[in-house]
């Protein structure tokens, strides 16, 4: 049965809306003080479980050793680091907020592949790499009546998290073969992630139950991973159907839709810089997002989102 040709339309939105309904739930999970530790810990424990029912599902390997280290850099660079940096920093941020410095993740990307050597450099693109950092310039200004007296750290904390996971896809885009199914990566990745970080809870006294999974922020925690996982399957399947070139346009609608899901559950209200900052980095996107399947490297990671969200 051949799909409608509206189809891949709905994917990309359909996945850019749940990407975006992520910042949200974050501010969420994070508001009643649990640990970040914590939250991560229980965030890669449920995605580890999805994608291991989906693995098994599909017939999948769940476990593959000769993927080891790709599994560790994943686990680190990909989830344990960023998560981290991700909870402390967003109940000092607005979800809108979140979604455009996390946006910049295409355009970090395209930067490394750029400096690497991985790609060719296009003044199109690179402008869009500048108006993306304008972009990013017009949050941190004073007096832009963000969540948090300090707000400009905390943006640059979450910008550390697009550089984390820019590298991530690089490093997917490069060092991981093309065969390997990305299933059996999301898995793998979040179960070293999970023996990485519960250990370390256990250490540092960090202490959320199971029982606080049945909390508001619990739940949260709980959606965002099953939404992210069902964000990657859509996502992944509009790359198969329609090329990477089609599928990078997500980007536009994690932006947007984690702006307007923050004003539809918390009411947020943006300065005029902010929704400049909103155009800026949109245009930037497009500008750094190639054109034709010939731009693309590494079956079109550089121009991906997949793993910003």
């Amino acid at each position: 049965m051949t799909e409608h040709r509206l189809f891949p339309y709905f994917l990309i939105l359909a996945a850019g809306a749940i990407w975006g309904l992520v910042f949200s739930l974050t501010l969420i999970a994070t508001a009643q003080g649990a640990h970040p530790l914590g939250l991560s810990a229980w965030q890669v424990v449920i995605t580890a479980a999805f994608f291991g029912v989906v693995c098994l599902a599909s017939g999948i390997r769940l476990f593959n050793f000769a993927n080891l280290r790709h599994y560790v850099v994943l686990a680190l660079i990909g989830i344990t680091v960023p998560n981290l940096l991700y909870y402390n920093a967003a109940p000092h941020l607005s979800a809108g907020i979140l979604s455009i410095t996390v946006s910049t993740v295409p355009l970090f990307t395209y930067a490394i592949m750029l400096v690497l050597s991985f790609e060719s450099l296009i003044a199109r693109r690179l402008f869009g790499i500048v108006l993306g950092m304008i972009a990013i310039l017009l949050l941190v200004f004073p007096d832009q009546g963000l969540s948090s007296d300090d707000a400009s750290f905390w943006i640059l904390l979450v910008l550390l998290c697009a550089l984390l996971y820019s590298f991530e896809n690089v490093y997917i885009s490069k060092g991981i073969a093309p065969h390997t199914d990305v299933r059996e990566l999301l898995f793998g990745s979040n179960l070293v992630a999970a023996l990485i970080q519960f250990p370390l809870a256990i250490y540092l006294g960090v202490d959320e139950s199971w029982t606080w999974l049945a909390s508001d922020a619990g739940l949260a925690i709980a959606g965002i991973a099953i939404g992210s996982g069902l964000a990657y399957a859509m996502f992944f399947y509009s790359i198969k159907i329609s090329g990477p070139v089609f599928a990078s346009q997500c980007a536009y609608a994690v932006t947007i839709s984690g702006v307007i899901w923050g004003i539809m559950i918390f009411s947020e209200q943006h300065s005029i810089w902010v929704w400049l900052s909103v155009v800026v980095m949109l245009l930037g996107l497009m500008l750094v997002n190639p054109d034709d399947e010939a731009e693309l490297a590494g079956v079109g990671k550089s121009a991906s989102v997949e793993k910003s969200f």
